[in-house]
């Protein structure tokens, strides 16, 4: 079995050296030549990103035609969930973190515009659920809760709602934090990395000419009110992907 680690921001382009994108992944999954049909063994650490990318790689794992096993050995927030849904089994270690939360995006405009962007964002999160709907049991109006409230789960309260298949008895530390004998990821550390990004996204937008900025898409990682312009709204239909799972039995 193969072993991959994807490990990164999710993003459609490489700015910074530490995203992971839709052409990476299908690389390094199926080969340069489509090569490699064997089962994989992924290890996952994301902190979030854009949706659209997310949506993308989670459709190309679950289009892959060997078994693939995925286990969250850090923390998987966001968009990264979105992409770790894929796996026929998903683990996580002991120590790691799951994150959820409701997308977001940046939009200006009159009061059509705007009440245009509430109704796409809405559409993604009704996607969002879908994905999360074909493992977790949990009833859609409580998952949607737990988005809104932004939810981080620890691996039992993850395994027990049913977000991941299992935990994997795998990573003992030689210096354990938590006297358990495993690694545990540091909550704030995490935070402070999905907020990295969320700056990092805000940045990206505003500073770039107006025919260098990259269409707008809604984002895992929702930000405070921005004390700049956003994207027109137009430009939301061009990178808004709606997930559309396809169940692997």
């Amino acid at each position: 079995m193969r072993e991959l680690h994807i490990n990164g921001y999710i993003d459609d382009e490489v700015w910074f050296g530490d995203e992971i994108t839709p052409e990476t992944l299908h690389m390094t999954l199926y080969g340069e030549k489509n090569e490699y049909a064997d089962d994989v063994h992924i290890r996952l650490n994301s902190y979030g990103g854009l949706c659209n990318a997310a949506v993308r790689m989670h459709d190309d794992i679950r289009a892959y035609p060997g078994k693939v096993t995925v286990t969250v050995s850090g923390t998987a927030a966001s968009a990264g969930t979105v992409l770790a849904m894929a796996a026929d089994r998903l683990e996580m270690t002991p120590g790691s973190l799951w994150m959820i939360h409701d997308p977001s995006t940046f939009a200006w405009g009159n009061e059509r515009d705007l009440n245009e962007a509430v109704n796409l964002l809405k559409a993604c999160k009704e996607s969002i659920l879908n994905v999360y709907g074909w493992r977790c049991p949990r009833l859609r109006e409580d998952i949607a809760a737990m988005m809104t409230n932004s939810t981080w789960m620890d691996a039992n309260q993850a395994l027990e709602d049913g977000f991941i298949d299992g935990i994997a008895m795998t990573g003992v530390s030689a210096e354990p934090t938590n006297g358990t004998g495993f690694r545990t990821v540091d909550r704030k550390e995490a935070e402070a990395k999905v907020q990295a990004w969320i700056d990092r996204r805000r940045h990206r937008q505003s500073s770039a000419p107006p025919e260098e900025k990259p269409p707008t898409q809604p984002e895992s990682n929702p930000p405070p009110p921005p004390e700049i312009p956003g994207t027109p709204i137009a430009q939301l239909h061009h990178r808004l992907g709606l997930i559309m799972p396809t169940g692997r039995k």
